[in-house]
C-alpha cells in the first residue's frame, strides 16, 4: 500500500477523532465511578479510555501496517516505524469521571523531527482543532488568527497543579514560588484539567499561556502542533526542547518569554 497524502493522513485522523468523541459522549454521565481504575494517585482510566481508544485505532489502521501506533492505554506497537501515531483517548479522564465538560481526544502523527499533524476534538462543544507542520493551524476548518501579543496584566494562564512525583524539572518550593509570582502579575490562573485542550485554546487564543511539567508525550503532541502553527512558542519550562515526561511552556512569545523569566528566577531566589 503507497504512502497516504497529509491530506489523506489529516483526514483519517478526523475520522479517527469522531469515532473516539461518539464514544467519549456515549460514556460520559452514565459510568459509575466504581467501574473506574486509578493507575495511581491522580491518574485513572475508565472503560470509556479503552473504548475510545480502540475506536480510534480501528479507524487509524486503514493507513496500513507501515505506521507505528502509541496510545495511552493500549502501549506501543511498531516503535522504530519512520511513522507514528501518538493518541490520548481521553485527555482530562478525571474532568470527565467526576461529570466535569472538559477533556478532549487527542492524536497526532509524528516523524523522528517531531509533530507532523494534529487533532485535538472537543466532543461536547462539536470543536476540532487541527494543525499540520508549517501549514498553519485551524478550528473547524476555518484558520486560527495569527496571536496577538499581550501583556501579563491582560493574560489568563493556564496550568496543571501537580500531584505527588509528578514534578520532574524542579522541586516543588521553586514550582510554588514560580506560580505565586505568576498570579500575582496575571489576569487570571486557570487549572482547567486537559493538557491538549488547553494547549489548542492556547493557539486559538482563549488562554495567553499554559505550562506543565511531567508530561507524556500523548498528552502534548496534537496540543503542541497546533499551538506552534498558530504562532505560539512552546519548549520546556527552561527553553529547550519539550520531551516525553518532561515539562512544557506555552504562549505568545512575550508571554513565553515572561513566564520562563519566573521559573529561572525562582530556581535562583534573592
Amino acid at each position: 500500500m503507497a504512502d497516504l497524502s497529509l491530506d489523506e493522513l489529516m483526514q483519517l485522523a478526523l475520522s479517527a477523532a469522531l469515532a473516539g468523541g461518539a464514544e467519549l459522549k456515549t460514556h460520559f454521565g452514565a459510568m459509575s465511578r466504581d467501574s473506574v481504575q486509578r493507575k495511581a494517585l491522580g491518574d485513572y482510566a475508565s472503560k470509556a479510555d479503552l473504548a475510545a481508544e480502540e475506536a480510534i485505532a480501528a479507524v487509524l489502521a486503514r493507513a496500513g501496517d507501515r505506521y507505528g501506533f502509541v496510545g495511552e492505554e493500549t502501549g506501543t506497537r511498531k516503535p522504530d516505524a519512520r511513522r507514528r501515531w501518538v493518541v490520548d483517548p481521553l485527555d482530562g479522564t478525571s474532568n470527565f469521571i467526576w461529570g466535569i465538560p472538559y477533556f478532549a481526544v487527542s492524536i497526532a502523527l509524528c516523524d523522528d523531527d517531531g509533530e507532523i499533524l494534529g487533532v485535538v476534538l472537543d466532543p461536547l462543544r462539536d470543536e476540532m482543532f487541527t494543525a499540520v507542520r508549517g501549514q498553519g493551524a485551524r478550528m473547524n476548518g476555518k484558520e486560527l488568527t495569527r496571536l496577538e501579543e499581550k501583556k501579563p496584566e491582560e493574560s489568563i494562564i493556564s496550568l496543571s497543579m501537580p500531584i505527588h512525583g509528578q514534578l520532574k524539572s524542579m522541586d516543588r518550593s521553586s514550582f510554588f514560588r514560580a506560580l505565586d509570582a505568576i498570579t500575582n502579575e496575571t489576569a487570571g490562573i486557570r487549572r482547567l484539567g486537559s493538557a491538549a485542550l488547553d494547549l489548542a485554546y492556547v493557539g486559538a487564543g482563549r488562554l495567553n499561556g499554559y505550562f506543565e511539567d511531567g508530561l507524556s508525550h500523548y498528552d502534548y503532541a496534537a496540543g503542541k502542533i497546533i499551538a506552534q502553527e498558530a504562532g505560539a512558542l512552546v519548549t520546556s519550562l527552561s527553553g529547550g526542547v519539550v520531551k516525553d515526561g518532561g515539562s512544557l511552556l506555552a504562549g505568545t512569545s512575550s508571554i513565553h518569554q515572561w513566564l520562563k523569566s519566573k521559573f529561572q528566577q525562582a530556581e535562583t531566589p534573592s
